[in-house]
């Protein structure tokens, strides 16, 4: 299956759980991996035929910078929303999130989720 793939989007934002958290800015990063069918760009090499990928960066980025979430879990169920209301050609999308720094002893924290559409769907109405 074709996919775009997105590495270390960088995510300034407040995230967190405890008071300290919430008076800082951190940094997020985010990996995308977006099942899209990507034949006809192949053909025709125009724009209008993918999925812009700084398109996809903005909307990520601003869906989690205004909601400043608590859990990284909810950023990336905010993304896979609004990414899949935006670009309905969209089958799947694996998400990963990873908080750097935060625990001392390692690099960095996070999740990833891989959601398709319609399973997707069905548990956002729930």
């Amino acid at each position: 299956m074709d996919a775009i793939i997105i590495e270390g989007l960088k995510v300034d934002t407040v995230i967190g759980c405890f008071n300290w958290e919430r008076q800082i800015i951190q940094p997020l990063m985010l990996d995308l991996t977006i099942h899209n069918d990507l034949s006809q760009a192949a053909r025709s090499d125009e724009l209008e035929d993918t999925l812009n990928y700084a398109q996809i960066c903005e909307i990520a980025a601003q869906v989690i910078q205004d909601a400043k979430p608590k859990l990284i879990e909810h950023a990336a169920q905010l993304v896979l929303k609004v990414l899949f209301n935006t670009f309905p050609s969209i089958d799947s999308i694996s998400i990963t999130i990873r908080k750097p720094a935060i625990i001392a002893q390692a690099n960095a924290v996070g999740i990833r989720l891989d959601r398709n559409r319609n399973d997707f769907c069905a548990r956002a109405g729930e």
